[in-house]
């Protein structure tokens, strides 16, 4: 058996928990690994779009990026 342990909620936390394990015929456990990977994925998504807006004004990486999109393109277009 897996070890669990109790985690001090309030009571609205809870019937919200159930209603959408439930409504997705998953356990309470199932649900809250789900949102925590849907949170990690946020986090990552995040961290990208930051780094993508960063480089986006650094000419040396805006001409790398046109060079890939010029090779891209000669792909596509032969």
């Amino acid at each position: 058996m897996a070890d669990t342990t109790t985690v001090k909620v309030q009571r609205s936390t809870r019937d919200l928990l159930l209603e959408v394990g439930a409504s997705r015929r998953q356990s309470a456990d199932q649900v809250i690994l789900a949102a925590l990977a849907a949170m990690r994925r946020d986090d990552r998504r995040r961290l990208a779009a930051d780094e993508a807006w960063a480089l986006k004004d650094d000419p040396d990486e805006r001409a790398e990026i046109q060079a890939i999109q010029q090779d891209r393109a000669g792909l596509h277009a032969g």
